[in-house]
């Protein structure tokens, strides 16, 4: 375990008697935590998190969550009618806890040999500081003290009692990064000189969001194209067309994001898309460009064009320079497709759309052998287009 996680595991041990039902998954977060099961943790940090909601749904809105699942509830306290009733900023940690437990209950991965979304322990930091701002916030407004046999209630607003002012006092604590509280005192001294001694770092408000951008194989955009305020958000929705359109006063990365699930439901170029192109070296939305001409109007010189400028902007975003080449193909400027994609194989061997495209120029050539062996070197690494290839072609790997 990361000894960066320990202090974070405490605080979760201290709040966890306060949050009834939830707190066996609260306890599963830090026996996780320290045997080093990254994704069990956030995956418990999202069941978490779907219990508070649900409760505040209960409570707050006077409505019965039935079967309405995480998204569903981070979405109503996000809108306009419920403003104000979660802060801006418990939202922000909400989408930072709901996307990393969305990642980590998927492997976001194709072939069996493709790589999965890893999680390690700076992914578990990132969720486990938000998850202690919520509870944090939870306990202030819900007035909760702890009782006889460790179950958590809450009690009416009055004149502050010694309880409530240990409790208080734990919610401050935990806010500002100290492990033992006025009341609820650790029994391990050095644990809290330790911590007292090392704050948990600031987080970094990108970290889920550019997790999105991973297990989609894009590169994230520049700084001056983000706004951090957004990220949390951004996160949690980058492929929900219906929130992304709701965003007030869109970064170029909130207008790329909702082009980019326009054009996955729509098959077409929606308008913020050019606001996205507009910020310099924003490669992802230049490869969508591409990928939109392609599908509208065929025209294959803007395509290339896109691409190109995708490729050069991010020289590692192999799916842009893969594009490229099959453009190359379909222009019948076969060397340039060839050395395209021998120059991917070279860089990743098992990015397995480079020996499709390689095969597809080399059968256009007349180099039917070549083609063969590219098809199904591609089709070992797990490509579909590959092994529908060569059915269509009505050819063997045997």
């Amino acid at each position: 375990m990361s000894a960066d996680l320990e202090p974070l595991l405490l605080k979760l041990t201290t709040f966890a008697p306060l949050f009834g039902r939830a707190r066996e998954d609260i306890d599963a977060m830090v026996s996780r935590g320290r045997a080093g099961d990254y994704k069990g943790v956030l995956q418990n940090a999202r069941l978490v998190l779907e219990a508070l909601l649900r409760s505040l749904v209960t409570d707050e809105l006077k409505q019965t969550p039935g079967k309405a699942m995480l998204d569903e509830l981070v979405s109503k306290f996000r809108q306009q009618a419920n403003a104000g009733l979660v802060p801006t900023n418990v939202l922000a940690h909400m989408g930072t806890v709901q996307a990393w437990g969305n990642l980590s209950s998927h492997d976001h991965a194709g072939s069996l040999s493709d790589q999965a979304v890893s999680v390690g322990p700076d992914e578990v930091m990132a969720s486990l500081n938000s998850m202690v701002a919520i509870l944090s916030w939870y306990v202030t407004r819900k007035n909760l003290t702890p009782v006889t046999g460790a179950v958590a209630v809450a009690r009416k607003p009055g004149p502050p009692t010694l309880s409530n002012r240990t409790l208080v006092s734990v919610a401050i604590a935990a806010a500002v990064g100290v492990a033992a509280a006025v009341g609820l005192k650790t029994t391990n001294d050095a644990k809290k000189a330790e911590l007292e001694a090392n704050p948990p770092q600031p987080v970094n408000r990108f970290e889920a969001l550019d997790a999105v951008y991973a297990s989609w194989r894009e590169p994230v955009p520049p700084a001056r194209c983000r706004n951090e305020a957004q990220a949390a958000q951004l996160a949690a929705d980058a492929t929900n067309l219906d929130a992304l359109t709701l965003i007030d006063k869109p970064s170029p990365e909130a207008s790329y994001l909702l082009a980019r699930a326009f054009f996955k439901d729509r098959k077409a170029r929606h308008d913020s898309l050019a606001r996205a192109l507009a910020c310099d070296d924003f490669a992802a939305a230049q490869y969508l460009a591409g990928l939109i001409v392609i599908a509208s109007n065929g025209d294959l010189d803007e395509a290339r064009s896109r691409f190109q400028k995708a490729a050069a902007m991010a020289p590692t975003f192999l799916d842009a320079r893969s594009k490229l080449a099959a453009v190359y193909v379909q222009q019948k400027q076969f060397p340039q497709a060839v050395a395209e994609a021998e120059a991917l194989i070279a860089a990743a061997p098992d990015y397995h759309p480079a020996y499709v495209v390689r095969g597809s120029a080399r059968g256009e050539q007349g180099d039917r052998d070549g083609a063969l062996k590219d098809y199904c070197t591609a089709q070992k690494l797990g490509s579909t287009v590959a092994r529908a290839r060569l059915e269509e072609l009505k050819l063997s790997c045997d």
